[in-house]
């Protein structure tokens, strides 16, 4: 049986980005380099923000809430470690848990610093208060963000990072109207963030903002999009196709 790496790989233009990249920054970013922190910002933050945005329907909220997700990468990086899963994924969900962790309190956050300022740089002044250094200017990175690449019919797929030790891919999928994604089993934990569209799993309708959670050993028999959709997800590329 194909698996879905076999299909993932078999006409992309180029190989995807190691997921090991990913984790040098955070460890960097441990470590103390504010240019790492800008790297990954650079990398993820769209992706954050937009899951945020879908979430609490408002940009000031979900900016000021990616504001606090990449402070608290600045100040938690340490606690990172691989075997919890990729970083992309890490992220994604600190982006939840601060949406949850408001709501909990009834409070929204209010950032008074500099609030003219781009996000980025009310990032560089926060962490510039954290660690009494001069204020880092974000600069301009060079990130070569992968290509979208059509790897199915009705399928699209943004590769941005792999890793070989664990075989766990975390990428953009983007399905066309009417589109399906093969029905599969999870050879290891698959985690799905809804950006755009709706998307049937089985018996269950995502809407923009929703997560899904699958366990290893299980399937799903149907995925698709009556409207067309992008999402996050983070698998395994040793998924069986069926």
């Amino acid at each position: 049986m194909a698996t879905l790496g076999d299909v993932l790989y078999a006409g992309m233009s180029s190989p995807p980005p190691p997921e090991q990249e990913w984790l040098g920054l955070v460890q960097a970013i441990a470590a103390g380099d504010q240019v790492a922190l800008h790297a990954l910002y650079e990398r993820s933050h769209r992706l954050v923000l937009t899951s945020l945005l879908r979430i609490t329907a408002s940009h000031e909220i979900a900016e000021e809430l990616t504001l606090e997700v990449f402070h608290d990468v600045w100040r938690r990086a340490y606690r990172y470690a691989p075997r919890d899963g990729t970083v992309l994924g890490w992220l994604m969900n600190q982006a939840r848990f601060r949406v949850f962790a408001r709501l909990c309190s009834g409070q929204w956050p209010t950032d008074v610093l500099r609030p003219a300022a781009s996000l980025q740089e009310r990032l560089a002044h926060r962490i510039a208060l954290d660690s009494g250094e001069p204020v880092i200017s974000p600069g301009r990175q060079h990130w070569p963000e992968p290509q979208w690449e059509d790897v199915a019919p009705w399928i699209s797929c943004k590769v941005l990072a792999f890793d070989s030790d664990t075989h766990l891919v975390s990428m953009l999928v983007r399905l066309a109207p009417g589109g399906e994604y093969p029905p599969h089993t999870h050879a290891g934990l698959e985690e799905l963030h809804l950006l755009e569209g709706e998307l049937w799993i089985d018996e269950r309708k995502l809407y923009p903002g929703d997560y899904n959670r699958a366990e290893p050993g299980t399937g799903d028999k149907r995925v698709w999009s009556e409207t067309g959709c992008t999402c996050v997800l983070i698998t395994s590329t040793k998924d069986v196709l069926t």
